[in-house]
């Protein structure tokens, strides 16, 4: 065993992957792909040997060689479990309530011999769980024992699918329906059956998680197996920030098909209709979150927004070839950083997510990067104001309302009454000198306050261009090259405005991220002669772009020290070996000379 295993090793011993994405999309897929117990039950798709295409078909034969001698299989916990150990916590009078609230149907028309095998399957289970939870409680910094791992990794998922069938036998969805219901009350109270918003238990249900990593990390420490856990499937931002602020071996994965094959998936499953789906549709991404309902709210857009590896999952009829191809790529880069180099659409992608850090927009930030044909790189953007203009995280209302800064706002910012009476009432608080935000600029929107005042949505009164729109004037403004037949990457997908643009300077291909919510696909793009290629981005981005991509040390240093190689310098060996000789000229010389000198001698006597 050399350094090098060591290194490598350390890296397989510990992995999280949060899952997230719509539901349809395939998490849950993915989530039992990863907890196949070998590399040949997961069954990738083989890799060519020779007559490849391109170098992404070689760089797959290494990933898929990797993989074969590396598999880790990992712990699959679902977040639903999760939830049924915060119901568990529930005496069950206080379930009863909270399950009778779901129902849409008058609760005298239930089967009672349901209500009572339900009584009996929650009693059951809540008494197995007491001794388990008591023992974690009194050993948090090591909560394993093996009575506590039996419940929370064989009998909790068992408690969950008896309690999801008899539910939905009493009333289709109501399963559903309750543990989103119990998981929006979690994240907001920290118990199951109450809604009063408390701030300082946001992070409860990561912590709940939590204790179940901490469970497997200290078994491991007797068994010592790895420690590999897919987590499925976070739908909260705030609960992915807690897992990577704590682990850097936490990755975000977002699972993203075309949204009529996710729907499509869906009813295919029994009992689940198009209004299912918009309701699910609708919890998942709410319309608009106000306030500190963000904290606790499912937002599947942000989960995408933040996610480190983005995974494309297409309909394939169960085979999963093209989800598991991808699979073997970023689990053999998780677990040897640098083994093989990112793909051309990572790169673009990458430059555009640094590009939209330098977004001035208080509301998202944005980046993109415009190619010609080649994927050579011509343009870079990001969602901000024009040049010249001042970004709005760098303007204050107080310097508004106080008349500083002159240059930073606009004549009708300066001047118009109503604007400036509006604004000054939303932001009345920002003259108390005793609330200074900590610190922090308190800045604000025009749009909203525009839009406040005139009642509408209306997007035209942003102060700022989109990414997509910046980029394609950078091509114009710095003396235009062309890029017909070219790429736009986006980490977001172009709206309706900027779609129009990317279709008359005829972009061969869009790489997007995730979906604009508007008409731009369906409208703007799916029409004419020369419409554009839609493509959802499949890659490592962000952090984890240079976690995967960097190596850990030089590779030819690892054959050297993997491989024992030892690669002679030919022309410095000759030269020791003339060296070698000259000195061995000189000896037999010394030796020639005194020879010489003793025959002679001889001969004189």
């Amino acid at each position: 065993m050399t350094g090098l295993d060591t290194i490598y090793k350390e890296r397989r011993k510990f992995i999280i992957i949060g899952l997230t994405g719509r539901t349809g999309s395939g998490c849950s897929t993915v989530g039992e792909l990863l907890s196949k117990h070998s590399f040949s039950e997961f069954n990738p798709p083989k890799p060519k040997s020779n007559n490849f295409i391109n170098d992404e078909e070689r760089k797959y034969r290494i990933v898929y060689g990797f993989l074969k001698k590396q598999w880790c299989n990992f712990y699959h916990i679902k977040m639903s479990d999760v939830v049924s150990t915060f119901i568990l916590d529930l005496s069950f009078e206080d379930f009863d309530k909270l399950y009778k609230s779901i129902l849409t149907n008058p609760i005298g028309k239930n089967n009672p011999e349901l209500d009572k095998k339900l009584k009996q399957c929650y009693e059951a289970y809540n008494a197995k769980r007491e001794s388990s939870r008591l023992y974690a409680e009194e050993n948090e910094n090591n909560p394993y024992n093996s009575e506590t791992y039996n419940f929370y990794f064989n009998l909790l998922p068992e408690f969950t699918n008896k309690l999801k069938k008899i539910l939905n036998k009493m009333e289709i969805g109501s399963y559903t329906r309750l543990y989103q219901k119990a998981g929006n009350n979690i994240r907001k109270s920290g118990t199951a059956n109450c809604n009063s918003y408390d701030s300082n238990k946001i992070y409860l249900f990561s912590q709940r998680v939590n204790k179940l990593i901490k469970i497997l990390r200290n078994k491991s420490k007797t068994s010592h197996e790895n420690v590999c856990v897919v987590l499925d499937a976070i739908r909260n931002p705030y609960e992915a920030f807690f897992f990577r602020e704590r682990y850097s071996a936490f990755y975000l994965m977002s699972i993203s098909t075309e949204n009529e094959t996710r729907i499509n998936r869906l009813l295919s499953q029994p009992r689940i209709s198009n209004d299912d789906i918009k309701e699910i549709d609708s919890q998942e991404n709410p319309d608009s979150l106000k306030g500190e309902d963000r904290f606790w709210s499912l937002d599947l857009q942000r989960c995408i927004e933040i996610s480190d590896i983005h995974l494309y999952n297409p309909d394939e009829k169960g085979k999963y070839r093209e989800i598991k191809y991808q699979l073997v790529k970023y689990l053999s880069l998780i677990m040897h950083p640098g083994i093989i180099t990112p793909s051309q659409d990572e790169r673009c992608m990458q430059i555009a997510f640094n590009a939209k850090l330098n977004s001035g927009c208080l509301s998202r930030q944005v980046g993109a990067v415009v190619t010609d044909e080649n994927c050579s790189i011509k343009s870079v953007g990001w969602n901000n104001v024009a040049q010249g203009q001042t970004p709005c995280n760098l303007r204050r209302v107080t310097d508004l309302l106080s008349n500083e800064d002159d240059p930073a706002f606009s004549l009708y910012e300066k001047n118009n009454h109503p604007f400036r009476k509006r604004l000054g009432k939303i932001y009345s608080f920002s003259h108390n000198s005793n609330n200074n935000f900590n610190g922090k600029p308190i800045s604000y929107c025009f749009k909203d306050i525009k839009n406040s005042i005139d009642g509408d949505k209306n997007q035209v009164h942003t102060r700022a261009l989109h990414a997509e729109e910046n980029a394609f004037l950078q091509i114009s403004k710095y003396g235009g090259v062309s890029i017909n037949n070219g790429y736009l990457f986006t980490t977001a997908s172009p709206c309706e405005l900027c779609a129009k643009k990317a279709y008359q300077l005829n972009i061969n291909t869009i790489i997007f991220i995730d979906p604009y919510p508007g008409v731009a696909n369906d409208h703007i793009l799916n029409c004419g002669i020369n419409t554009p290629n839609l493509k959802l981005f499949t890659g490592a981005i962000g952090r984890a772009y240079q976690q995967l991509f960097e190596p850990i040390l030089p590779y030819k240093d690892e054959l050297e020290i993997g491989m024992g190689l030892n690669i002679p310098n030919q022309k410095k060996l000759l030269i020791q070996k003339n060296e070698k000789l000259e000195q061995n000229n000189k000896k037999l010389e010394k030796k020639i000379k005194k020879l010489e000198k003793k025959l002679s001698q001889m001969s004189n006597l």
